[in-house]
């Protein structure tokens, strides 16, 4: 039983980070609850209802998003207050079972919580003074009268440390504020409304884990608490808010989400009360937003006839009437075109604001009659070049869609696909078509897909922001105290959310609402691990799946002091060996289960049990550069091994192959030697970094070679086969540094294809990601992963990376289905794509870039994860 009390303290604190995640200023530089709720003074920010029993314990055993939010101290404290007090001998059987609330008051610039805990039965005032004697053993009792009431105070002896407690009404109150308490005894101070109470207790979900009630007009004000700047454009929709919320609890282990009802109705001069008639729409603008936009707010219409009538009539009430009718009539008499006829249907039911990571804005407006808007451009605008206008006339963007365009007077904007985007400055739209040109959308990472699948597809009103994005700009809006905690990674975790986002959805004059906070868990996505095991070192390969006994597989894992670990798929330890350097490529698994394995000095031949082959392991006379290959010519198996620049050749026994040449190559092979036969021939064929390519015989023999011209650079990617049925139809792929693949055959002319653009830095494998009868190319470079068809070079996908990626993708053989394409990124996050080019469910996933994904038993066809983390465990999670 630990964390009862805290459940609310935090619940409210991310609340508070929400507001101003969600409205920060961007554009600078039952009854049981209605009986406490009816004390509660008029001014209160904010209300959270739980119950106190061991159900709630038990779903936030654990709950890493609370310590993330209210840190690890104040954790800590409450978890003593709650021990000590509430689960006391005396005071457990009082307040076991019954709602406690928790509402949070102003004082000055700080927000201080006041305790609500409703007891069984009735307790007079010498009774309660015995109750708290015995129950605050570690606290000193000072009792007092005011406003005629008894108040005690709990005191454990250090500064600020202070508990006040009251009884009254059957009710305990408690506060670490003197005043805060007082104000539910004074009579001059206004108290929550009958109104107000009972919106509360209708949409008081009992079977949810918390509830929260906040009043909507002191949403700007706590945002004022936390801030340090103006309002901005955002911040601006909340000010004049109205009315209520409830809000209850949808548990998830990587996830705040919290639903109800939001009403608005009292908010008359309120911009967002014009989407209360409205219903929800799909959203589509996101897909077009910049990956570097840290945060958006997207509005959506079904109805423009009422949503016009209403903004017009809030244009009067707001005094804006008069100074845009200027404009549009000065626009009407010099086009003779219809404003309200023409213009405004021109443009469709879906506009967004969005700010960039560098604090620039800009809007988003979809445009309904493309030929209408083509017809009438140079009457409301002029070119300025590079397919880029400017606004002739004054405020029309803030006439047809209100406070979200006010601050974009005259501005600038571009068209793509039936898109408006508009904004202050030129230079603003070069970029985005940039990133428009690259598809180098926020949509594309994996973070805007994993929260997209979180929050609801259909809303009137959705904000999103990313933290990390955004942490610039919000640090500058957060008071100093406040900032500092923001920062704090050691004692907060504000860091660990990967995204928020709040959304409105018109309800026949009310709205539904909810909150959604994506978490950075160290269980979210994957799950909790099926096992965990604790190594010494960090991993220097992949882990490899291999079959044991024909009935049950075993994992085999390679440290970074060379130990080998055999496990079974249920995390046992079988065995472990240490090896004589790091295993180099792919070990093979042989017909007799024997493992062929290589490293830089030594071959290896060892059965599942750990126990090598007689004649193994096998001294190398030259270094070898990678894994071997093992194929079977004229009958005889035999093992191939690149050693830098020659081959080394042996047999299943270990010995050496009797006559094979020892001819060196230019430069150093890479990657594994390929083989095939075609005809009467048995090839060998080697690609190596000074851009040659070695065809040899069975024996080490050069039959001949081919050197590419790469303009005198050197390469460093593995070459891809396709072996047909003849020398003229079988070909070598080889990339270069500058965006080109060579199409070698056998026999015949080069031929060069032009993918894209890449550097020396980039990865191209040659690997069967579609399911078709050729092999695919694959490229990551520039932080963008890549598909293409090797029969006419067509592109299957692009995915775009938002961390650095500079580890080599890896690939999962699936019998008879694609390769699944893993990438692990330089701040250790894992994912895994399907042919589609799309992450997998369930990822990202923490952890280093060395990893395995698919099956690790016979008959159980589940996939799953295997990697490890900075902790130095191997985790398996299954998916």
């Amino acid at each position: 039983m630990k964390k009862t009390i805290i459940i609310t303290v935090i619940l409210f604190i991310a609340v508070i980070a929400a507001t101003i995640y969600l409205f920060g200023d961007f554009n600078k530089n039952n009854k049981q609850d209605s009986k406490a709720l009816q004390y509660l003074p008029e001014s209160t920010l904010a209300i959270a209802s739980f119950a106190n029993d061991q159900t709630v314990d038990t779903i936030f055993n654990d709950y890493e998003l609370f310590k993330a939010i209210i840190g690890q101290r104040n954790f800590g404290n409450l978890e003593r207050l709650k021990d000590e007090l509430l689960r006391s001998e005396q005071l457990a059987p009082l307040v076991a079972g019954q709602q406690i609330l928790l509402s949070f008051h102003q004082e000055k610039d700080q927000i201080t919580p006041l305790y609500s805990v409703q007891v069984g039965q009735s307790i007079d005032n010498n009774s309660l003074a015995t109750l708290l004697e015995n129950v605050g053993k570690n606290y000193k009792i000072q009792p007092f009268d005011t406003l005629g009431q008894r108040f005690y105070g709990l005191n454990q002896g250090s500064k600020d440390s202070t508990l006040y407690c009251a009884y009254s009404h059957e009710i305990i109150f408690a506060s670490y504020s003197k005043q805060v308490l007082s104000q539910i005894f004074d009579k001059q101070v206004k108290k929550i409304s009958t109104k107000q109470i009972e919106f509360f207790v209708n949409h008081n979900n009992k079977n949810t884990p918390l509830s929260l009630y906040f009043f909507n007009e002191q949403l700007s004000q706590i945002a004022r608490i936390l801030m340090k700047s103006k309002f901005g454009t955002y911040l601006n929709l909340i000010d004049s808010l109205k009315g209520q919320t409830s809000w209850n609890m949808n548990f998830k282990k990587d996830a705040f989400i919290f639903k109800g009802e939001t009403d608005l109705t009292a908010s008359k001069n309120s911009y967002l009360q014009l989407f209360a008639t409205q219903t929800a729409q799909v959203q589509a603008l996101g897909n077009y937003l910049p990956k570097n936009a840290a945060s958006y707010i997207d509005f959506s219409i079904s109805d423009p006839h009422s949503f016009r009538s209403g903004l017009k009539a809030l244009l009067v009430q707001q005094k804006e009437d008069g100074r845009l009718a200027k404009s549009i009539k000065n626009f009407e008499e010099d086009s003779k075109v219809s404003f309200d006829s023409i213009i405004a249907p021109i443009f469709n039911d879906e506009f967004a604001l969005a700010e960039l990571d560098n604090q620039d804005a800009i809007g988003l407006i979809s445009i309904s009659d493309s030929t209408q808007f083509a017809d009438n451009l140079k009457k409301f605008s002029s070119s300025v070049g590079d397919s880029i206008y400017q606004f002739k006339y004054s405020n029309l963007l803030h006439a047809l869609f209100g406070e979200p365009f006010k601050s974009f007077t005259r501005p600038y904007f571009t068209i793509v696909d039936n898109i408006m985007v508009v904004a202050t400055r030129t230079g603003i739209l070069r970029d985005y078509r940039e990133s428009f040109r690259e598809k180098q959308f926020l949509s594309g990472t994996a973070i805007f897909k994993n929260h997209a699948a979180l929050q609801n597809s259909r809303s009137n009103v959705t904000f999103y922001l990313e933290p990390k994005a955004g942490k610039s700009n919000i640090l500058d809006n957060l008071k100093a105290d406040f900032a500092k905690n923001f920062k704090d990674e050691d004692e907060y975790g504000f860091q660990n959310f990967y995204s928020w986002s709040y959304q409105l959805s018109g309800n026949q004059g009310t709205f539904s609402s909810s909150l959604y906070a994506l978490f950075k868990s160290d269980t979210r996505l994957g799950g909790k691990p099926e096992w965990t095991v604790q190594l010494d070192n960090r991993i220097i390969n992949k882990p490899w799946i291999f079959d044991q006994d024909g009935k049950n597989k075993f994992i085999l894992i390679q440290e970074q002091d060379h130990t080998v670990h055999a496990f079974s798929p249920d995390g046992k330890e079988l065995w472990q060996n240490l090896f004589q350097g790091e295993i180099l490529g792919e070990p093979i698994q042989l017909q007799d289960l024997s493992i062929v394995a290589v490293t830089k000095n030594r071959l290896y031949r060892f059965m599942p049990d750990g126990k090598n082959r007689t004649g193994f392991s096998v001294e190398l006379p030259y270094s070898a550069t990678y894994g071997a290959t093992i194929t079977t010519f004229n009958k005889e198996q035999r093992i191939y091994i690149p050693a830098t620049d020659r081959i080394l050749a042996y047999t299943l026994d270990g010995k050496k192959v009797d006559g094979f040449e020892n001819n060196s190559v230019d430069g150093r092979i890479l990657f594994d030697l390929k083989t095939t036969s075609l005809g009467q021939t048995n090839y060998i064929i080697a690609g190596t970094s000074t851009a040659s390519v070695y065809f040899f015989d069975q024996n080490g023999k050069v039959i001949h070679k081919k050197t590419l011209d790469t303009d005198g650079e050197s390469v460093k990617n593995p070459i891809g086969l396709v072996a047909a049925s003849d020398e003229k139809n079988s070909f070598i792929y080889l990339a270069n540094n500058k965006g080109s693949v060579f199409k070698i055959p056998f026999e015949g002319e080069t031929k060069k294809i032009k993918l894209g653009d890449w550097g020396k830095d980039a990865f191209f494998n040659f690997e069967d990601i579609s399911g078709g009868a050729d092999r695919d190319f694959v490229i990551l470079a520039n932080n963008k992963l890549n598909a293409y068809s090797s029969r006419d070079s067509s592109s299957y996908f692009e995915y775009k990376f938002i961390e650095e990626a500079s580890n080599r993708p890896l690939f999962f053989k699936r019998i008879g289905k694609s390769d699944i394409i893993g990438v692990g990124t330089d701040n250790r996050m894992i994912y895994v794509f399907g042919s589609d080019g799309l992450v997998q469910e369930g990822f990202p996933v923490e952890g280093f870039s060395k990893f395995y994904y698919g099956p690790i038993n016979y008959g159980d066809n589940a996939n799953y994860l295997i990697c490890m983390k900075r902790d130095f465990k191997i985790y398996v999670y299954k998916f």
